[in-house]
């Protein structure tokens, strides 16, 4: 006490003795810590948060890193009712062709690509890939009267309006083996429907037209958003007025392009955020320099309360340029808790010299008395505060590494500004008369009185009110599922959840890797997974997978396949001869079916199984490398798996998660399952660093006042006033998440100040406590106006921060001026 006091009487005369030497000082600390300040940038790479050593993690990056982005850029091309979809195919076209100069995406899908190539490679091997269901098929349309049949449905769908591509088809495939193959291998390597008289992906109503696009970096790297964004702006742009001029219509009449998917929508919730907090940042400062002008009737006031906030800032900044330069975006707020949390510092001391002029005091006098009395309880409640923050160094995950290092020290450099600055700008201009005491419109004279001397009813309803809000806080939940914290106005959202109306499918894909010494090993290992996961996809727990082996069956497969056909033994020559004259008797030139003639028979005469080699040369090969990456003396494969539309969002399916932990060197990411995963992950280091942080304030505490029972009353209000507040966010519907669980740290800090602050000044000067309690609730006031603007946010995880730090601190220091002076006087007077 007494060493703490002597620091802060000695910070509050150099102020007096040298004022323009501090300010000059100060000043110099602003500049230094505007220039290193802007060394400092943000790292929006939400990966780049999390723990870098987690193997989960890590086996996330490693997805990334192999197989690119794992989101899909969903590029909608909207039709009109009643368009021309002749239009829309040649803005997809020209879109297309646009869109691949990016150098942001590595490669663009508007529609199935080469269907006349892809057919000739398939439809040679096609048997191959038949299911028994496919082979009785197959074996009725070989007969006399499936050929005959078949050769009248040729005939009938040429004769109606198709499209070219649709009518090349039907020469090739003259077995109608296609459809067949499509329940096997799925529709198009993403998932969507493909028209088949187009080839795009169309919807079925033909409202929308998707082209696929794939970026090179993952939706979390906010800052390549943006140059994507910018960039694909200006391409759809091109690609509308060049069709605009060859069709030669009015821009107006080209169909609109809009985006979805995870890059559309980390940009807009990172610009929604950016807005919000511009917006509030600057109705709080405005709000709380307002309060404070109201509470001392003078703007010096403000000055003198808000340069020691501007200095300890600028050191804060000065300190992580020189020290962490590059910070994670999770790092970003800590300018915002240092003025919530060191804001308090100015105005104790402030108000503390007001009630000490006010008592006839002259300037050293008042600082003397101001700084022996109030600068302990500063010291204490700044050590107490850069311990809680100092805990999170234990968490593993970077963000929050970064967030306690700079708000713990910054807490530090706001409270010697304060005990520096106030004293040197007070000395300034010195007033003849008296200054009058802050905050006389707060009738805290009568509140203090009227506690008194209804002390029974004061703690026997703090005793009812934690318990009920104990048991109430029961029902509050923690809600980390990102949907409900985004605004409802993002279009990423909304253009991705028609799209998957409009497709009947889900976008929401996990990743099976998979790793082998060879390609044979690989294909081999890969075949026996996707046998597992058809189990799945039966009972419908998953939707959909995509591996490289959709292009090749299993060899035992094969070989069965093999034996059957040597079994039917059907002749090729004589089943080409005999759909010649099939075709002859519907009236079709035979010799117009050339191509599927001889594909008929390479069909009905595969001499080997299928491998990747077969498909060298082919569109095939392409789709297949893209699924396959070669490593350093190992080669491994990235199995898509998709879930049914609205699950498994914030988890894996346990029976995929079972199944994978079955399969030796296979690992599932996702972002569902690294989001499961860091749940457990935060849940673990939150509490380690809340005991570390609360062990730390009791030994702080304990050294500095000597008492456990004035320990404990530091801490009370904290306790009752979060306690309240869970209870009575549980009964407002609200919960807990990923943004405002931070504002329990925040408030501990406070509140753990404001107990300080009142049990230091009911020690030393009983008679004085109301003067205190004007500046705790002046304090509380202002932190209430600063973060409470956060409530007219119309994102909702600004807006449960701005409800959580409202009822945490107001019920806190509510706890605090109401408690601590009626159990302090209780105790005197038990002593007494």
């Amino acid at each position: 006490m007494k060493a703490s006091s002597a620091l802060a009487v000695f910070c509050a005369r150099a102020g007096l003795r040298a004022p323009k030497t501090v300010l000059a000082v100060a000043f110099g600390l602003v500049v230094a810590g505007v220039l290193l300040g802007t060394r400092i940038h943000f790292d929006s790479d939400v990966l780049n948060m999390l723990p870098k050593k987690d193997p989960l993690v890590a086996e996330f990056r490693k997805v990334l890193e192999e197989f690119g982005a794992a989101d899909t850029l969903l590029v909608v091309v909207r039709i009109p009712q009643g368009e021309n979809l002749e239009m829309a195919f040649a803005l997809a076209d020209v879109l297309e062709e646009e869109l691949q100069k990016s150098p942001y995406l590595s490669r663009v899908e508007a529609r199935l690509q080469d269907p006349l190539r892809l057919a000739d490679a398939v439809l040679a091997h096609a048997l191959l890939f038949l299911d028994e269901e496919g082979k009785a098929e197959l074996s009725a349309r070989l007969s006399p009267h499936g050929l005959a049949q078949r050769a009248r449905e040729i005939r009938q769908a040429l004769d109606t309006p198709q499209a070219m591509v649709t009518k090349e088809l039907l020469t090739r495939d003259l077995l109608g083996v296609l459809p067949l193959l499509l329940r096997h291998l799925g529709s198009s390597p993403q998932s969507l429907s493909v028209d088949t008289a187009s080839g795009y992906f169309l919807a079925s109503d033909h409202s929308l037209l998707v082209i696929l696009a794939h970026p090179t970096a993952p939706a979390q790297d906010i800052a390549f958003d943006e140059k994507l964004f910018a960039d694909l702006d200006k391409r759809v742009a091109a690609a509308r007025s060049q069709v605009a001029q060859e069709w030669e219509v009015e821009e107006g009449q080209v169909p609109t392009v809009e985006f979805g998917g995870g890059h559309r929508i980390a940009l807009e919730d990172a610009s929604l955020i950016r807005s919000d907090a511009i917006f509030n940042s600057l109705t709080s400062f405005l709000g709380v320099s307002l309060l404070l002008f109201l509470a001392f009737r003078r703007w010096q006031a403000v000055t003198v309360i808000s340069a020691p906030l501007l200095a300890g800032l600028a050191l804060t900044f000065a300190f992580a340029g020189l020290a962490r330069p590059v910070l994670s975006s999770a790092a970003a707020g800590f300018s915002a808790l240092l003025i919530g949390l060191g804001i308090d510092f100015s105005i104790v001391l402030y108000s503390r010299y007001c009630e000490a002029r006010s008592q006839g005091l002259d300037l050293p006098d008042a600082w003397d008395a101001c700084a022996m009395e109030a600068g302990p309880a500063i010291f204490l409640g700044a050590l107490t505060t850069w311990a809680t923050f100092y805990a999170f160094l234990v968490t593993r995950f970077v963000g929050l590494k970064e967030l306690g290092l700079l708000t713990g020290t910054g807490i530090l450099f706001l409270a010697f500004s304060a005990l520096f600055l106030v004293p040197a700008l007070t000395s300034l201009r010195r007033r003849p008369q008296p200054v009058s005491p802050p905050v006389p419109w707060l009738p805290v004279e009568r509140l203090l009185a009227w506690a008194k001397s209804h002390r029974s009813w004061i703690l026997g309803g703090t005793v009812v009110v934690v318990l009920v809000s104990a048991f109430g806080a029961l029902g509050l939940s923690f809600d980390d599922d990102v949907r409900h914290m985004r605004s409802p106005s993002n279009r990423g959202v909304a253009v991705q959840e028609e799209v998957a109306a409009a497709f009947g499918q889900g976008f929401n894909a996990m990743v099976v890797r998979l790793e082998a010494k060879d390609e044979l090993s690989l294909l081999q290992k890969t075949q026996d997974f996707v046998q597992k996961l058809k189990g799945l996809e039966k009972r419908g727990v998953i939707a959909r997978v995509e591996s490289v082996a959709t292009w090749v069956p299993p060899l035992s497969s094969q070989r069965e396949t093999l034996a059957w056909l040597a079994q039917q033994g059907w002749d090729p020559e004589k089943v080409v001869s005999s759909l010649r004259e099939a075709l002859d008797g519907e009236g079709l030139v035979a010799e117009a079916f050339a191509p599927g003639l001889e594909l008929t028979r390479q069909m009905l005469s595969p001499q080997a199984p299928v491998s990747y080699e077969m498909w060298r040369g082919t569109p095939l090969e392409a789709l297949i490398q893209r699924q396959l990456f070669h490593g350093d003396g190992f080669v491994s494969t990235a199995i898509t798996i998709y879930a049914p539309p609205g699950m498994w969002r914030r988890e894996a399916p346990p029976e995929l998660s079972e199944l994978v932990k079955a399969t030796p060197g296979a690992s599932l990411v996702g972002v569902n399952v690294l989001a499961q995963h860091l749940r457990q992950v935060v849940r673990q280091d939150a509490l380690w660093a809340t005991a570390l942080g609360l062990l730390a304030v009791l030994v702080l505490l304990f050294a500095q006042l000597k008492r456990w029972g004035d320990v404990w009353l530091c801490l009370l209000p904290v306790g009752a006033g979060l306690s309240a507040a869970f209870g009575l966010a549980a009964i407002l519907g609200l919960s807990l998440n990923p943004l405002n669980v931070f504002v329990t740290t925040m408030v501990l800090g406070i509140g753990s100040d404001y107990g300080i602050h009142l049990v230091h000044r009911l020690r030393e000067d009983p008679a004085g406590a109301a003067g205190t309690t004007r500046a705790v609730l002046l304090a509380a006031l202002t932190t209430i106006v600063g973060f409470g603007s956060l409530i007219t946010s119309h994102y909702p995880g600004l807006r449960s921060v701005g409800w959580m730090t409202v009822l945490g601190v107001s019920l806190t220091c509510l706890a605090a001026i109401l408690l601590l002076p009626v159990l302090r006087s209780g105790h005197e007077t038990e002593k007494s």
